[in-house]
């Protein structure tokens, strides 16, 4: 009763603050269209504004699928989906803050990789974080490659997407902990821009449709994320494969 309760008081209370912090971007987006009256200075200060305003939407939201996923609220909405949107989406919204570190950020969809079965916004989301987290852990002048392409497991098709960088790497006794909730690698001041709660919720994300997620990092070599969805199957060949085995029997 009282886990309950707790679940319906953090879920008011992250769509509470979304109304406020609405109307704060709404007024910082307003403020950057009369860029050409601010002075250097303010501009900055506009930059620094709106990273933070929308580093607090990422936070909301993340307490608030924590929330539905402590309750067995999470839902999917999946659809055929294409794997070069997705990523171009999630590239596209934080290219701005590579920039600013001076970070090269490439989106490559491979030749052949299938259309994914999945909920397109849960999707962007998972790149998202692991973007984010390549961004933040990447020193300037580094490198982060975001790919999707084919993969096989088991006679399945997927999709694979993979973020790699260039950063710090991550130690292995820290490697194991990443995907647990409020679970942070790096140093102290790392932590401190983080909540532990972004990759915890991406496996979450994977698994529920389907996939896995995986983490390749050494020190000092930069890191390898990479999640696996499964293919979208056109709705004719997976009745041909569902009827196949009838047609046999009856042949036999």
């Amino acid at each position: 009763m009282e886990e309950d309760l707790e679940q319906k008081t953090t879920a008011y209370l992250t769509h509470e603050l979304r109304a406020p912090l609405t109307a704060i971007r709404c007024a910082l987006d307003l403020i950057q269209e009369a860029d050409e009256r601010l002075t250097p200075e303010s501009r900055e200060y506009l930059v620094v504004a709106q990273r933070n305003a929308e580093r607090l939407k990422r936070l909301i939201d993340d307490i608030l699928d924590l929330s539905k996923l402590q309750a067995g609220r999470m839902s999917l909405f999946p659809l055929p989906c294409d794997p070069g949107g997705m990523l171009r989406e999630a590239v596209e919204s934080l290219r701005p803050w590579a920039l600013k570190k001076g970070i090269s950020l490439s989106a490559e969809c491979g030749e052949g990789c299938p259309v994914a079965e999945a909920d397109p916004r849960r999707i962007v989301q998972i790149l998202t974080n692991l973007i984010s987290n390549a961004i933040k852990f990447t020193p300037e002048g580094g490198k982060i490659a975001v790919r999707a392409e084919s993969g096989r497991r088991d006679d399945a098709g997927y999709a694979v997407f993979s973020v790699r960088d260039t950063g710090c790497g991550i130690p292995e006794a820290e490697v194991a902990g990443l995907f647990r909730f409020f679970s942070q690698a790096g140093s102290a001041k790392m932590r401190a821009e983080g909540t532990g709660l972004g990759l915890a919720l991406s496996r979450a994300l994977v698994e529920m449709h389907g996939g896995d997620i995986r983490v390749q990092s050494r020190p000092g070599e930069g890191s390898l994320f990479s999640f696996t969805i499964p293919a979208h199957i056109p709705l004719k060949e997976n009745t041909a494969a569902q009827a196949q085995p009838a047609a046999a029997r009856k042949n036999a």
